[in-house]
């Protein structure tokens, strides 16, 4: 029997609705510029690549009517690397006439952040909190409440976690009752009650501009060189600018 040793696990998610993409047929998968033949899926969206080298790589996804989406795959994992990649909607992407189109224009100082990637998203109806004073670098687990439905919150995935002086982005990898599994564990402390908010991360830009479309209007959140943005959006089209001192 030939066994195969898993080197990474990517869950396929639609960055405007949010679903998970189960269907694989549609997906071509290129690994260091060379086409994946018989790229492994599992039913729930997963995309296996198995017997990788201990050195990077780099993963390029394509699917009709979404952009592409670069991974860098890191170098000396000890463990399988587990993520969700977001596929941003392209040409031939159906979007209703309410979508809302956000122009973000990001700075270094006075300089365009060319090629800079920023973390966007917006504050669910469903309201993911920590539940218990705080959570520091641990076993990877922490106590939650959802005000709303859980199942609407795109888990396993991306969340910015901002109460107070600190911010942290984390991967959710699920919430099993009230319990909160990270990986890895979190580094910060944060307090009772500290807000997560679902993430998506997109890339600047020759101009240091992103396009952004969201699905209603509301408060934005960003992520950017270690800061934490907010900007109320409304329907329609709208021009954002934001900027670090480095």
């Amino acid at each position: 029997m030939i066994r195969h040793a898993m080197s990474a696990a990517y869950l396929l998610r639609d960055g405007f609705t949010g679903r998970v993409l189960t269907d694989g047929s549609s997906t071509r998968c290129l690994l260091d510029g060379r086409p994946l033949s018989r790229p492994l899926w599992k039913r729930e969206g997963y995309l296996i690549l198995t017997d990788l080298d201990g050195g990077e790589h780099l993963l390029r996804i394509s699917r009709r009517g979404y952009r592409d989406e670069l991974v860098k795959i890191p170098a000396g994992e000890f463990r399988p690397v587990e993520d969700t990649i977001t596929l941003k909607p392209g040409p031939g992407y159906r979007f209703p006439q309410e979508t809302v189109r956000v122009t973000l224009t990001l700075r270094r100082g006075k300089d365009p952040a060319a090629g800079d990637s920023v973390w966007l998203g917006l504050i669910q109806r469903s309201r993911l909190k920590l539940a218990q004073e705080k959570t520091e670098n641990g076993d990877g687990e922490a106590h939650l409440f959802c005000d709303g439905i859980a199942a609407q919150l795109p888990i396993p995935g991306h969340f910015l976690m901002a109460g107070g002086k600190t911010a942290e982005l984390v991967y959710l990898r699920s919430l099993r009752g009230e319990t909160g599994a990270f990986v890895p564990p979190l580094t910060q402390t944060h307090s009772r009650g500290t807000e997560l908010i679902p993430m998506q991360s997109y890339a600047a830009d020759e101009a240091g501009k992103v396009q952004v479309l969201l699905r209603e209007p509301g408060k934005l959140t960003g992520f950017f060189g270690g800061r934490v943005f907010e900007a109320e959006l409304h329907a329609g089209a709208q021009d954002l600018e934001w900027k670090t001192e480095d």
